[in-house]
């Protein structure tokens, strides 16, 4: 069934959001609601979402907090643990359908009603981006929902349905969905990219690792020009962007940045 989840206005998202700053995780923690004066809902689509189902999942994103040291900060490998799990508890388990998850009044009523305190747990200081749902593809839990969306294979096994979230980092996959016209739009293109990128021997240095992904998908994007990947078998697609990573790497090679 598809729900219709709570929407904020934007108004009174901006007015949380600047009530939120400042004030500590266990503070938010008491300010968590599953409901708000100012909510609304889209006219047509679905039934609402009963508050109970918002409980349900706003105990299961905690809980992956809570085992990744919530509510104290988490280090950088406790982040990206969280967000593996929360992306596929997101994408599996909400009901959310890819015609509410464009709206970034949904997205700011989790982060700034629903679940507040692991806005700010995960992003401290609360960037507009991060809570506002100005850009979902930013949004703390937004991007978490479409990253799943995209990288998601439904003919797996169910244990391998989300394996590739974490093949690629939050860095990497900025990049491709800041080429949504192009790449990150097709996720039968995206999940051919992190197959291939998964059997490239990476650098262990970031930077370097960030010029190889960003010199791949330029390639992608010129090769887009002359021929439509989404036509395209998974098997021919494969080899098409493999060779596409040879030519990356040669290329930083030459210019020894690799």
């Amino acid at each position: 069934m598809a729900y219709l989840y709570p929407r904020l206005l934007p108004k009174a998202a901006t007015s949380l959001r600047e009530e939120c700053l400042g004030r500590s995780v266990e503070q938010l923690q008491e300010r968590a609601d599953p409901s708000h004066p100012a909510v609304f809902y889209a006219a047509t689509g679905g039934v609402r979402l009963p508050q109970q189902q918002l409980r349900t999942l706003r105990e299961a994103v905690v809980g992956c907090a809570v085992d990744r040291g919530y509510p104290a900060n988490p280090a950088r490998r406790q982040a990206a643990a969280f967000d593996i799990a929360v992306a596929e508890i997101l994408h599996r388990e909400s009901g959310i359908i890819p015609a509410e998850a464009v709206a970034g009044d949904l997205w700011a009523f989790l982060s700034l009603v629903s679940m507040p305190d692991v806005a700010a747990w995960r992003f401290p200081d609360l960037h507009r981006d991060r809570v506002l749902g100005t850009d979902v593809t930013r949004h703390v839990f937004g991007r978490l929902w479409w990253r799943a969306h995209l990288l998601h294979d439904e003919g797996a096994d169910r244990e391998d349905v989300y394996a590739a979230l974490s093949v690629l980092g939050e860095a990497a996959f900025d990049q491709i969905y800041a080429r949504r016209t192009s790449i990150g739009g097709s996720p039968h293109l995206v999940r051919a990219i992190v197959r291939t990128w998964e059997g490239v021997d990476v650098p262990h240095d970031d930077a370097r690792e960030r010029d190889l992904f960003r010199d791949f998908l330029k390639r992608v994007r010129r090769l887009n020009a002359f021929i439509s990947f989404d036509s395209l078998p998974a098997e021919t697609l494969d080899a098409e962007l493999s060779a596409l990573v040879e030519e990356s790497l040669r290329a930083v090679t030459r210019v020894g940045t690799y």
